[in-house]
């Protein structure tokens, strides 16, 4: 009796054990209802979540309490408005921590390209960064003055302005960078006028797809009138400085000064393009007479244009980005768009030659730390931000002007005039002289192409 007690035991325990495991088996079988809504077991609540390895930290910099030089005509980061607030908070904070002290050195306009020369003789970096016009920046870097700097950014990264990689290299190589693109040039027009003559707006003509050289030159006509009757135009449709205004009408046509073939930079002095539009230039001045006549074949002319235009005696005029700010003395409302598209172009151009960014001479002391050091001083998430600050300093008559100011420097196409001036004697030859598109262009081929020669095809 005792031994079948014994055995009835052992069967219970049999059974007792093998119940969680019959129970387990179901469990794998069907999901539980945990699993189907999407929530955790206790056991995969405990399974450690696999983390990201870190993201590799920059080595940091210890400059010494060095001065890092930065050489531009303009003024640094000024408190006062919040993006120059931020702007001089971060650079303090960079100074800090680099242990380095950051100095912008403010020269006259022009001056770098002489200082950077200079130095190189000496010997002597003359700053740590320059900025310089793409058309000083070509000779030095022809001169092996300045230094390329593709192994000291990633030009791939999506921090960098559109179509600054393209427009800062030269021959293969990238030279010059910078955190937002400031140069680009457009048409100013006096709104105040365009209201008063019942002119329509070229902001609506650029949504119809009507800004055109042809509504452009239906306004200048209606604009273009003696306003006191004594026989003599007092109120033009456009002023300008000839040289900018040829320059801005054969790149709106989808014409060109000169061109690559075969490896060769070659006077257009044959582009159909670029005739039809010098032939359109000589016609608003001795056609149509609706542009005030440049008489004097120096910069007073552009000195002149600014002062009719501030004065609300034309209604348009051509100007760069920085050129509202300094019509202190106008009381008219001035707005901004476009340059017209020409009958040969199916997109807006913007094609300029003060165009800047900086540089780095080629004996700069600290290159690779100073590269790491600016990148960490832009406040990258407020380029836009600060473009549209720079904007709203124009004087611009309303949100339109800003929004398209702002715009306007994705499709900048910087340009080197390299012709030696062969191209504006032509313009003043069509439009003071009487030549014909041709003839002037033949006539100063020679020139145009020696001057190419010198400055981009042959070795210095």
């Amino acid at each position: 009796m005792k031994q079948m007690k014994v055995v009835m035991l052992f069967l219970l325990a049999l059974v007792l054990i093998a119940a969680p495991a019959c129970s387990k088996t179901e469990e794998s079988e069907t999901p539980p209802a945990a699993e189907q809504t999407g929530e955790q077991t206790e056991a995969e609540s405990q399974t450690p979540e696999e983390e990201e390895p870190p993201a590799p930290e920059v080595p940091a910099i210890d400059m010494n309490g060095y001065t890092i030089k930065m050489v531009h005509w303009i003024d640094g980061p000024q408190e006062g408005t919040q993006e120059g607030d931020l702007a001089v908070a971060r650079e303090k904070e960079i100074e800090e921590k680099y242990n380095v002290n950051i100095e912008w050195v403010k020269v006259p306009w022009g001056e770098p390209p002489t200082m950077i020369t200079n130095a190189a003789l000496a010997g002597e970096p003359v700053a740590d960064m320059v900025a310089l016009d793409l058309y000083h920046a070509i000779p030095l870097i022809r001169q092996g003055l300045l230094l390329p700097v593709d192994d000291l950014f990633d030009m791939n990264d999506p921090k960098w302005p559109v179509n600054m990689k393209e427009n800062g290299s030269f021959e293969g190589k990238q030279y010059g960078f910078t955190d937002k693109i400031t140069g680009s040039t457009g048409l100013y027009y006096n709104k105040t006028l365009f209201e008063r003559e019942g002119l329509p707006d070229p902001h609506d003509l650029i949504e119809q797809d009507k800004w055109n050289w042809d509504s452009f030159l239906d306004i200048a006509k209606r604009a273009t009138k003696d306003t006191d009757g004594d026989g003599v135009v007092d109120q033009w449709g456009m002023t300008t400085y000839l040289g900018n205004l040829t320059r801005l009408l054969v790149y709106s046509n989808n014409g060109n000064y000169y061109e690559l073939k075969d490896g060769k930079y070659v006077f257009s002095h044959d582009n159909p393009n670029t005739l039809e539009a010098l032939r359109f230039l000589g016609d608003l001045f001795n056609v149509h007479k609706v542009v005030l006549p440049n008489t004097h074949n120096s910069f007073d002319d552009y000195t002149e244009s600014q002062t009719v235009f501030s004065s609300g005696k034309a209604a348009m005029i051509n100007g760069e980005l920085w050129e509202g700010a300094e019509r202190k003395d106008m009381t008219d409302e001035q707005g901004f768009v476009y340059f017209p598209k020409g009958p040969k172009a199916t997109e807006y151009s913007n094609t300029i030659e003060n165009f800047v960014l900086w540089y780095m001479p080629a004996n700069a002391k600290h290159p690779k730390e100073t590269a790491q050091i600016w990148q960490d001083l832009v406040l990258w998430d407020r380029v836009e931000n600060a473009k549209r600050e720079d904007a709203e300093k124009q004087r611009l008559a309303d949100e339109k002007d800003v929004e398209l100011m702002v715009k306007i420097t994705d499709i900048v196409t910087p340009f080197f005039n390299a012709t030696g001036g062969a191209v504006g004697d032509a313009a003043w030859g069509i439009v003071n002289n009487g030549e014909t598109p041709e003839a002037a262009l033949e006539r100063v081929k020679q020139v145009a192409q020696d001057s190419l020669d010198q400055n981009l095809n042959t070795k210095p």
